[in-house]
């Protein structure tokens, strides 16, 4: 059984870490630091608060929140209340925030069903999606002007589209000073598989909320270790903040080459400008609507139905499901079962993964229907097999995977928003015959080994989209290994 901390999704931060952001704190503080007063709003095991009496700050400037009502004061001296942050409504402010908040979405937090109604109201803003965003989003509002926030938290804000209101009240209240991607199992010793960055802020005065387009962020990719003093070169980008603000849904990228950023910046041409990417039929219940291919026994009375393709299925799969070919009476029985964009139905096009680490795509025959995973329809043969190879590149993964969406989700909208350049005649023609040779080696083989072409199209992509080799190496050292990396 869980304790009542992690069942509010609080996690234990290692010393190491929080050693790193109280000097990380302190030294955005006035020299005479005794006269701030700083903030830990979810106290937990009292661990900031120590770090910040172990280097030198008095304990009459420190204050501590924390809403269990077991949760004793780190330290005796310091000031200490037993209350619940999101709600607190004492005007006081604050020159600095410390501390590693909760971490749980909406669909997990008992806290947040609830407290619907009322946090629904305080945080319209930016959405009660995770907790976590919450305390940032409050946090901030509880600073003074020019006031430091730095807190460990879940990194799943930095790409959502369900976090695009949050990232845009970050970008607009505040300048954003550091964003380190923490090391992928920092918190496997408490038994939490999550992702983790250390976001610092300095808010704006109030009435200077323009956005700042000279300040410059450091920015720091996923770490090996917690070495967030010295980390390797390779890994630190100062990129200015106007960058974020340009992004697609305000994306935060954390060390994407400018020559790949620069490809969602303005003249900007979105995938979904120049190809149709819809999603199908969800059953509500695919266990029951779907059958297996081991269970169809007589084929006729069945259609093929393409879901959720894995990283061992691009180019090319056999289906794996199928639904009956009566399925159109059940959407007038089953209040569940939805179909969306029909008029695609049985047409030839491209069917995607959804879930998993990986992304892949493959071709969808003609005959078959597809789920709510996404599905592309170009206009020909030639547009099918060249969009089939750019979505199986290294650089497509990279973008996907690094920058707009690092959860392990893709859906349509994702895609949509790939950029797109024309290529030549010439490197098309490379990416075309390459694709049709993959599709038919794994219709022959699912075991065809794809390296050799899959190389030639992803230098083709690559070529099509002016990446230098230089970057070339960085978009496949990430994809070596996406799940350390993302």
């Amino acid at each position: 059984m869980l304790s009542p901390k992690r069942t509010m999704g609080q996690y234990s931060t290692p010393q190491e870490t929080v050693t790193y952001m109280t000097k990380n704190l302190l030294k955005y503080l006035p020299s005479d630091v005794q006269e701030s007063k700083i903030l830990d709003p979810c106290t937990g095991d009292g661990i900031f608060i120590k770090s910040l009496l172990q280097s030198g700050v008095s304990a009459d400037h420190l204050f501590a929140f924390d809403i269990d009502p077991l949760t004793p004061p780190p330290d005796e001296k310091i000031h200490f209340i037993q209350t619940d942050f999101l709600k607190e409504s004492n005007a006081e402010k604050f020159d600095a925030i410390i501390g590693n908040p909760p971490y749980k979405s909406k669909r997990q937090s008992s806290y947040l069903l609830e407290n619907k109604k009322y946090l629904s109201e305080e945080f319209q803003e930016v959405g009660i999606h995770n907790l976590y965003t919450l305390f940032i989003y409050k946090g901030i509002q509880k600073l003074k002007d020019g006031g430091i926030l730095t807190m460990i938290v879940q990194d799943s804000f930095l790409s959502n589209v369900y976090y695009k209101n949050f990232r845009k009240y970050v970008l607009d209240h505040t300048e954003i000073k550091e964003i380190i991607l923490a090391p992928r199992r920092l918190f496997h010793k408490g038994k939490a598989d999550v992702r983790t960055c250390i976001l610092t802020l300095k808010k704006r005065p109030s009435l200077l909320i323009d956005r700042n387009h000279t300040h410059t962020m450091r920015l720091i990719d996923r770490l090996a270790d917690q070495e967030y003093t010295n980390p390797p070169n390779k890994s630190v980008q100062y990129m200015n903040q106007i960058h974020f603000e340009n992004n697609p849904n305000y994306n935060y990228s954390i060390n994407v080459p400018i020559e790949i950023l620069s490809l969602f910046h303005t003249p900007y041409v979105p995938l979904g400008d120049v190809v149709k990417i819809v999603t199908g039929i969800s059953t509500g219940n695919d266990k029951y609507f779907l059958r297996e291919q081991s269970e169809v026994i007589n084929y006729e009375d069945w259609l093929p139905f393409y879901k959720n393709g894995g990283s061992k299925d691009a180019w090319y799969y056999e289906p794996k499901y199928y639904i009956h070919k009566n399925w159109p009476q059940y959407k007038n029985v089953h209040s569940n079962f939805m179909v969306r964009n029909p008029s695609y139905y049985y047409k030839e096009g491209i069917t995607c993964s959804s879930m998993g680490v990986e992304f892949s795509a493959a071709y969808l025959p003609p005959g078959s229907l597809f789920g709510v995973n996404a599905n592309l329809f170009p206009k020909n043969q030639e547009d099918l097999f060249y969009f089939l190879g750019l979505l199986n590149s290294l650089l497509v993964k990279y973008m996907l995977r690094k920058f707009l969406n690092r959860t392990n989700m893709i859906t349509a909208g994702y895609l949509k928003k790939l950029p797109y350049v024309e290529p030549s005649e010439s490197l098309k023609e490379v990416v075309v015959e390459s694709t049709i040779s993959l599709i038919e080696g794994k219709k022959k083989d699912p075991s065809f080994n794809t390296q050799k072409l899959q190389r030639k199209v992803d230098q083709a992509i690559f070529e099509s989209y002016g990446i230098p080799e230089a970057t070339q190496s960085h978009v496949k050292r990430f994809c070596k290994d996406l799940l350390e990396n993302i």
